[in-house]
């Protein structure tokens, strides 16, 4: 005598765990697509702060050594890409690393203190593309557009010493 045994499952099985696997996916798949805009929102917030606590250190020097105005060659630098020692303006902020003017007037200086604030390891900038951020110089400050979501960036401005991040 033989027994037969049927295996597998049948038609509606199989169409209920489609339609549970469609089920799943359909909330779970947005939370997994946000999580690329959370890693670039995270990555400008941290390089912003780290950018931000910099130009604080550097104007904390700057009034404890007597607030002595616009000074040449005020913090030095070991960074080579900085392009020289920092140099503050008249209110003790960051203003170019070239020693010639001592206010921060070009995406030159915009891309020097980003090298001479955040030193080495920093994220890439270059005033195109072709790096993490791109600088550009306006007015008395800086934009530093983070070129993966270019509705991210960090703003400075000389005048005040703010850092602003947009994310």
């Amino acid at each position: 005598m033989y027994m037969v045994i049927e295996k597998g499952f049948t038609l509606i099985e199989l169409i209920v765990v489609i339609v549970i696997l469609g089920v799943l996916s359909a909330f779970a798949l947005p939370k997994f697509a946000d999580l690329s805009d959370n890693a670039h929102n995270a990555t400008v917030s941290g390089t912003g702060a780290a950018f931000k606590t910099g130009v604080q250190i550097i104007h904390m020097k700057w009034l404890a050594a007597g607030s002595p105005g616009a000074t040449l060659n005020f913090f030095p630098i070991s960074n080579p890409l900085a392009g020289g020692d920092l140099s503050v303006n008249t209110n003790g902020w960051p203003a170019d690393t070239r020693g010639t003017s001592l206010t921060l007037n070009s995406t030159d200086d915009c891309i020097d203190i980003w090298h001479a604030v955040l030193e080495a390891g920093a994220p890439t900038v270059a005033s195109g593309s072709g790096s993490e951020y791109s600088a550009v110089h306006s007015g008395g400050g800086c934009t530093y557009t983070y070129q993966a979501s270019a509705s991210l960036n960090i703003t400075y401005d000389s005048n005040s010493g703010s850092v602003a991040i947009n994310n």
